[in-house]
């Protein structure tokens, strides 16, 4: 089983990332060669793959947490599957917290990925890049959520493709990118465009209470 991100304070993921810029940063020290540059980038590490304790804003099990940190950039009703969904879709810039995290109690169904380019057109990344599915049973109600990798983002990491997740339980990694989370029509939303979003504390809205769902 894979050794995931827990509790450290920077995420075990970018380990390799910050012992590989600490060596370079000491040899530029002996040979007195753009110290300040490898310094930066490693701070900027430390940063990029922080790993911050969250604590949902309400204690309430038919709550929708944020699954990144980012932007709200659009709210809508939007076909998914042959079927009608709210569609909220978040924007997470290379400076937020790296983390993602469960938006709600839930089992993962299935997990599909779409391996692709590394581009800087927001459509062609759309379309070409780097995507993950995840379709989701929750105990009110289905859920979906579509993260496509940006720019910066080498590739989406997960820590779990099936299986049970708690409630803001870490699940995976995406520098930068966007997230795309389809609710029931009936998901009371609570965010509105442009608000500022936390993986894991933020809520989104609250699902519409119709009696438990058994995972399918």
């Amino acid at each position: 089983m894979k050794n995931n991100t827990t509790t450290q304070i920077i995420a075990k993921e970018g380990w390799k990332y910050i012992f590989f810029l600490l060596a370079a940063f000491l040899c530029s020290l002996v040979f007195d060669l753009f110290s300040w540059v490898f310094l930066v980038l490693l701070l900027f590490s430390a940063y990029l793959f922080r790993n911050p304790e969250r604590l949902p804003a309400e204690d309430d099990d038919m709550a929708v947490l944020s699954p990144c940190d980012g932007n709200i950039i659009a709210i809508s009703k939007s076909s998914y599957l042959g079927k009608e969904y709210i569609k909220v879709e978040i924007e997470k810039n290379l400076l937020q917290a790296s983390i993602l995290r469960a938006p709600t109690l839930l089992n993962i169904a299935k997990t599909q990925r779409r391996h692709g380019l590394i581009l800087s057109d927001s459509i062609l990344r759309e379309k070409l890049g780097e995507r993950v599915g995840i379709t989701c049973n929750s105990k009110y109600n289905e859920l979906f959520l579509n993260i496509t990798a940006g720019l910066f983002a080498r590739k989406i990491e997960l820590f779990k493709t099936v299986g049970p997740l708690k409630s803001a339980q870490r699940f995976g990694i995406l520098v930068d990118g966007t997230i795309e989370l389809y609710l029931a029509l009936d998901t009371r939303i609570k965010v509105s465009v442009g608000d500022e979003v936390k993986a894991g504390e933020s809520v989104l809205g609250y699902f519409a209470h119709q009696g438990e769902m058994n995972d399918k």
